[in-house]
């Protein structure tokens, strides 16, 4: 996995922030901090460069196959920056989920709840993509899966006995929830 060229970390710090509450959302999770926003104006000597600029490198970089920069590009266009277009966020997003990666297959999954929008409901992709960043390590797609598999909801049968086992993996990852969750478990 690349690391995200300094420029494309403005564009996302936002949208990166959102699309996790969503995801904790889906996870059951309601009690997640969101980052710290940015300054409203910055400094006078520094320049700004423009969203549209920084778009457009993003897309050249997302085109040529860099997987954070397809992540980043359809997380762009999940939140609205520069204008919503879910079927762009799911292209994007697939582009890289389809090539490993996690935090891209966890967003497509989200998508494919058809939360946002019931046109892109689409169950068994969920779950494919679901448990593809599961299966990667994915902490926050281990939480989700864990809830599903405690539930029995979404297609998933009730396995509380692999929803321990999720809820372990993400837990030793650091991921609040999912040890909030191993408390709760009998």
């Amino acid at each position: 996995m690349t690391t995200a060229h300094p420029s494309h970390q403005a564009i996302l710090r936002a949208p990166l922030a959102v699309l996790l509450c969503a995801l904790a959302l889906l996870a059951g999770c309601a009690s997640r901090e969101a980052d710290t926003p940015a300054p409203s104006t910055p400094p006078a000597q520094t320049p700004v460069p423009a969203p549209v600029d920084e778009q457009a490198q993003l897309r050249q970089q997302a085109s040529r196959g860099d997987l954070d920069s397809q992540f980043q590009l359809g997380s762009a266009y999940f939140v609205g920056k520069p204008t919503k277009d879910l079927k762009q966020a799911e292209y994007w997003w697939k582009q890289a989920a389809d090539k490993g990666h996690a935090m891209a297959a966890v967003s497509l999954a989200y998508l494919y709840t058809g939360r946002d929008d019931p046109a892109f409901a689409n169950q068994q992709g969920m779950l494919k993509y679901l448990n593809q960043s599961a299966a990667a390590g994915n902490p926050m797609a281990q939480h989700i899966l864990g809830n599903l598999y405690l539930r029995g909801t979404q297609g998933v049968a009730r396995d509380p006995n692999q929803a321990k086992t999720l809820f372990g993996s993400a837990c030793a990852k650091q991921y609040a929830a999912s040890c909030e969750a191993l408390k709760a478990l009998p």
